[in-house]
């Protein structure tokens, strides 16, 4: 096999480069006029359906811009030499690339799993170089096979098709490894410091490089197959079949990306609107006045207003729950192994009546990591009740709800809630002990896009936690756990009073919106997996009692609760309302600061995103600056998050330069990884919770998320110590020229 066709070899390589580089062209410029219209058309709340059809509408250009591409590309292949007209090779040619590309989806699919699963399902900082290099050489080589392959099928005798596919996933594959290794050493921070474009015009030279590579020896491979002439080209019945084989195979991706588009439009079967406390009588008895803070009254208003009973007196606040452990600096609480999860399996292991749990995610970890020190307290509380029922007349009910939160590497969605069975039962808690009546239910949540994302852990109706982290290994204290952990920063915030009633009716409505998992009587840790199915809808039931337990006065401080899920955005409207309400200073410590999901196309041109686009919360932030609030904002810095938030911020200090108000505004990246929810408005109304400060928390179908609002004094010390002491390490948030950023801030 020769390593050149006969022809003039830098010819081949001239025209070759001239297509690759219109292909591209082609279909980066039909990708964003498609996603433009896309987000045109699809309304902005339903950022999801948006998302999906997006990327179905860029594959889509895409596949046109590689078809074009393999049509060019003929004129260097041999194929005169086959008997092959013009038009019958552009079209094979053209064919066999734009279909490639839409097969692609599969290897880019999964390579964008393995992505989630390296940063414990969000995209970190970069891949590593490793990781890039075997990923994209395995793309490239993907592409190249199957591009060769049905270029020898629509050319040549099948028995020789294997010689270009050989030929293609060489050539990719080299180039795909190449650039893999070239960037994993230059960093992907580093490329994209040139911006969107920047980017395009590396990921263009890789694609036009590849395509100039692969197709030569595509080329070399169709020239020296044909050495014996006429004999040797593919006849019509190959060619059909080939095409019909083709046609099904992309429209069998059509029909998974059509699923795909109504399953993310799923929602919960259960259409009723969160139910109203039937305690009415407990907020009258409180005898809560109408606050006259003003930043409570802002939430007093939202958390009353249709008739609400006010819970949000009489309460007190026990402290706050760390992970992956406070420093020493700004808290007095002891540190422990495993951080603010041993908080909560405290909490749960002292229940009397009742443990209701609810997260988005618990990490399958049999044995260790977080999933187990919750399953040890919840087994530490099962053998109190079994060494002394008396103590638990009631018996004790047991409720864990999981948020459904997809796993894209394998496509499933929801698989925490056998993870959860998993530890329980390795932990030896079993699912029911009737004689004691004790009584253990796991549900996962039955939406999908949106999941739900609300954390939260009420006992005996009367203590409420609220935090903003899950069940998993990313928060745990690594240097006190072998090295396993991820030391991200996050808080949660516990409190005792009647506050906990409005919590425990927030749970009811996810459960109510959950299925339970059955499970066989013989059921083990082992066998949970086969042993146990979800079935029907799960029953609010409270055989405790704790539903109509009348709480009394625990304290003196304001709570408020604030939830919110498609039809009900009291968290939303209580949080706009409270910026609204601030005179002083907002200290705010987030992972997430986004503006609306269009402005992902910032990344290609800032100017596509504009103040218009802003989310409320930023809207009201820009207004408090103009009330001369002085707003701190300590953010998360890397990965897909980060590059949002950058976006977010570039387009928050052009507004507030826009009306004279830039020294209004500090912004420093938190020196780590972050995860927390948390805001503290004129130093003494405190945010705690799970609703970031991004477009899948405040769209109007967006994630159901839980926080806490609460004006206790011991809370926003505490909190404004922790703040001050990351707000020392911090760095000046840095913005690239290209997002019109100003190269950062002096303190």
């Amino acid at each position: 096999m020769r390593l050149l066709p006969r022809f003039n070899p830098w010819s081949v390589v001239a025209r070759l480069s001239i297509s690759a580089v219109l292909g591209v062209l082609v279909g980066a410029l039909l990708a964003r006029g498609a996603v433009s219209l896309v987000l045109a058309l699809v309304p902005a709340g339903q950022p999801y359906v948006r998302g999906v059809a997006g990327t179905l509408a860029a594959i889509l250009s895409v596949m046109v811009g590689f078809g074009l591409s393999g049509a060019l590309s003929t004129r260097a292949l041999p194929i005169a030499r086959l008997g092959l007209t013009r038009a019958q090779a552009r079209i094979r040619g053209g064919i066999a690339a734009g279909a490639t590309a839409g097969l692609l989806i599969v290897p880019v699919g999964a390579l964008m799993g393995l992505a989630g699963i390296y940063r414990g399902g969000l995209l970190g900082d970069s891949f590593g170089a490793g990781q890039l290099t075997a990923g994209l050489g395995l793309v490239a080589a993907l592409y190249g096979l199957l591009s060769g392959g049905l270029m020898g099928l629509l050319t040549l005798r099948a028995r020789l098709a294997w010689r270009p596919a050989v030929a293609g996933l060489l050539g990719f594959g080299a180039v795909g490894l190449l650039a893999g290794a070239a960037l994993g050493a230059v960093g992907v921070p580093s490329v994209l410091g040139g911006g969107g474009w920047g980017l395009l015009a590396v990921l263009a030279s890789v694609l036009a490089l590849g395509q100039v590579v692969g197709d030569l020896l595509i080329a070399a491979s169709i020239d020296a197959a044909s050495d014996r002439g006429e004999q040797d080209r593919a006849h019509s019945g190959q060619v059909a079949s080939t095409l019909l084989v083709l046609v099904l195979a992309l429209l069998g991706i059509w029909a998974v990306a059509r699923a795909g588009v109504n399953f993310v439009q799923s929602r919960p079967s259960n259409p009723v609107a969160l139910a109203v406390p039937q305690r009415q009588s407990l907020g009258d008895s409180l005898g809560c006045a109408a606050p006259t803070d003003p930043l409570e009254l802002a939430a007093w208003r939202v958390t009353t207003r249709e008739g609400r009973p006010d819970f949000s007196c009489g309460n007190t606040f026990l402290g706050f729950l760390h992970t992956p452990n406070p420093d020493p600096a700004f808290s007095s609480v002891p540190t422990t192994p495993h951080g603010g999860f041993d908080g909560l399996a405290t909490q749960m292991a002292g229940a009397k009546r009742e443990v209701l749990f609810a997260v988005m995610e618990w990490h399958d970890e049999p044995g260790r990591g977080p999933g187990a020190v919750l399953a040890g307290g919840i087994a530490q509380l099962y053998e109190r009740v079994r060494g002394n029922p008396a103590a638990y007349p009631d018996g004790i009910t047991l409720r864990i709800a999981l948020g459904n939160f997809p796993v894209p590497v394998n496509l499933e969605w929801g698989p925490q809630v056998y993870a959860a069975a998993r530890d329980l039962l390795a932990a030896g808690v079993p699912l029911a002990d009737p004689a004691r009546k004790w009584r253990v239910e796991v549900a996962n949540y039955i939406g999908t896009f949106p999941h739900s994302h609300a954390k939260l852990l009420v006992t005996d109706g009367v203590d409420l936690t609220v935090m903003g982290f899950n069940v998993g290994p990313l928060h745990l204290d690594s240097a006190r756990n072998d090295g396993h952990g991820g030391n991200v920063r996050d808080l949660g915030v516990r409190v005792r009073g009647p506050v906990a009633a409005d919590g425990l009716n927030v749970f009811d409505d996810l459960w109510t919106r959950s299925r339970l998992l059955n499970c066989a009587p013989d059921v083990t840790a082992a066998t949970v997996q086969r042993a146990c199915r979800l079935g029907e809808v799960a029953k609010a039931t409270h055989p405790q009692g704790t539903d109509e337990l009348r709480i009394g006065v625990k304290g003196w401080e304001r709570v408020f609760s604030l939830y919110r899920r498609e039809g009900f955005r009291a968290a939303d409207d209580a949080t706009v309302g409270m910026i609204g309400a601030a005179t002083q200073t907002i200290d705010l410590m987030h992972v997430s600061f986004s503006m609306s999901v269009g402005c992902n196309l910032a990344l290609l041109n800032p100017g596509l995103c504009t103040f218009g686009d802003a989310l409320p919360w930023m809207k009201a932030l820009a207004d408090a600056a103009g009330r001369g609030v002085q707003i701190r904002a300590l953010l998360y810095e890397h990965g897909f998050l980060g590059l949002e938030n950058r976006v977010g911020l570039a387009v928050l200090r052009r507004e507030l330069e826009r009306r004279g108000l830039a020294d209004r505004l500090e912004a420093r990246w938190y020196p780590g990884a972050v995860h927390a929810k948390t805001m503290l408005l004129d130093g003494r109304m405190l945010t705690v919770g799970s609703q970031n400060l991004h477009y899948s928390s405040w769209t109007p179908r967006g994630l159901n998320e839980y926080t806490l609002a609460t004006t206790a004094p011991a809370a926003a010390a505490g909190y404004a110590r922790e703040f001050a002491f990351f707000w020392s390490k911090a760095e000046p948030a840095e913005l690239p020229g290209w997002l019109g950023g100003d190269g950062g801030e002096a303190d």
